[in-house]
């Protein structure tokens, strides 16, 4: 883990080497349920189908609202590798774990509540889809452990700025879970509990995998001149001020992250309310989003491990170099999003759905999505910043006034404009998102390296 300040290493290249892997990663984050609920569609009957979306949109709730371990991993770690503290490095990457284990454990005790609300009380199906649901969510629900442990792990291979490795291990995963899935729900017949174990094991073992290349890099980099390792970070694991620090930043991140879930779940119901026609619309534009999202994420992560190594390093002229090139180069990638749904988004529609009403719908309101890749980039990419320098208290406090002015906006626009008002309340959220960060962030530029300079 060799550590090389020059600002000349700060180049596009550079940030488009850690960019692309993580866009990719990235991408491949929702492919477990994805396959799932495909390999299940060749079951007989459309139960099968239902049961483990049913099963998989609770999964989804509960592992995306502690997804904020791997941003809180990234920012610490790569601080900690800028400033070429490697014990700090691994004393990080033990205390994250022993976060999300801790956090898994909860989620594990508390699975026949957690399943009780989600069945009974949130979702609506079938006797027999949420018989076949609860199925699959009792059997994934024990992956939580690895599930959480590989969001510590991807942040924290992010931020000592290896994202080849998260990339690989990520299609590792889908690698095993596709053959393994066709095997146990068609060859077994075990249906959707073959979907369930399958996702289970593909989780497990790329954890694992994720562990054994953790300590094979700590056997390289702290191994002493006779071989052996170098075990001393372990007595920082420990360290209390440490503690309270990733208790505080991944308090805060947990927090925008239930915002963020509510806002967009929202968005939905809302749509949902008006129609079976627009909630149809705004699920095939959203799906949209996503991909723009996870893309443009990209670089808002590449900012993170960079961010977070220039200021561990106390490097001003490299943060500066840092903040301006990977927001220069999301924006370009903004453009190229605009530009590319503004030629092709009706047949990116066709490709989403067939059906003619829906389509004819969907255009109506096309060019909310080909403006989203604009509002979106500056929130995008000062979250990115934040996080790589852990001003996480920031982040929440300026996500509650987003959501505040969002809650007002989707409340009251839609009376007037319909469906265009929710889309002017998403932009609204979005926009008020980069503001609000925007505004502190010109002050805290200024302070950062205060205490260096002085």
């Amino acid at each position: 883990m060799v550590v090389q300040h020059t600002t000349s290493q700060i180049n596009y290249q550079r940030v488009w080497n850690l960019a692309w892997p993580i866009i990719l990663a990235n991408i491949t984050i929702p492919l477990i349920g994805a396959t799932n609920i495909a390999v299940i569609g060749r079951m007989p009957s459309p139960v099968y189908i239902g049961a483990v979306a049913l099963g998989v949109v609770v999964l989804q709730c509960i592992y995306w609202s502690f997804s904020f371990l791997r941003k809180g991993t990234t920012g610490v770690t790569a601080q900690a590798y800028g400033a070429q503290n490697y014990s700090e490095v691994y004393s990080s990457l033990a205390r994250a774990l022993l976060l999300a284990f801790s956090l898994a454990t909860v989620v594990i005790v508390f699975q026949e509540l957690i399943s009780w609300l989600a069945f009974n009380v949130f979702l609506n199906g079938s006797e027999e889809v949420e018989a076949l649901a609860k199925e699959y969510f009792g059997i994934r629900i024990w992956g939580s452990i690895a599930t959480m442990g590989n969001y510590v792990m991807l942040g924290w291979f992010y931020g000592i700025q290896r994202p080849k490795l998260a990339l690989i291990l990520r299609i590792a995963m889908n690698a095993l879970n596709i053959p393994l899935a066709i095997y146990m729900v068609i060859t077994l017949h075990w249906g959707v509990a073959g979907a369930a174990w399958s996702a289970l094991i593909s989780h497990h073992f790329v954890f694992v995998l994720s562990l054994i290349v953790a300590f094979i890099l700590l056997k390289k980099e702290q191994a002493n001149a006779n071989g052996s390792i170098n075990w001393g970070f372990l007595n920082g694991i420990f360290d209390r001020s440490k503690l309270v620090r990733l208790f505080k930043i991944n308090s805060d991140l947990f927090i925008r992250t239930v915002l963020l879930f509510i806002a967009f779940a929202w968005f939905t119901s809302a749509a949902a309310s008006r129609s079976d026609l627009i909630l149809a619309v705004n699920t095939v534009l959203i799906n949209l989003f996503w991909f723009i999202s996870y893309a443009l994420d990209g670089f808002a992560n590449a900012a993170e491990a960079l961010i977070g190594q220039a200021y561990g390093a106390k490097n001003q002229i490299m943060f500066n170099e840092v903040v301006h090139k990977t927001s220069k180069m999301a924006i370009v990638f903004a453009l190229v999003f605009t530009l590319a749904y503004f030629i092709f988004g009706t047949q990116m529609l066709s490709l989403m759905t067939n059906l003619d009403s829906v389509k004819i719908e969907a255009t109506k309101y096309l060019p909310w999505l080909i403006a989203i890749p604009l509002t979106g980039i500056g929130a995008f990419q000062l979250d990115g910043i934040y996080i790589g320098l852990t001003h996480t208290r920031v982040l929440r406090n300026m996500m509650i006034v987003s959501f505040a002015l969002y809650a007002i906006a989707i409340l009251i626009l839609p009376q007037y404009f319909a469906n265009h008002g929710l889309w002017l309340a998403l932009h609204i959220f979005l926009i008020v998102r980069a503001v609000s960060l925007a505004i502190p962030f010109q002050k805290l530029k200024n302070q950062l390296f205060l205490d260096e300079s002085t």
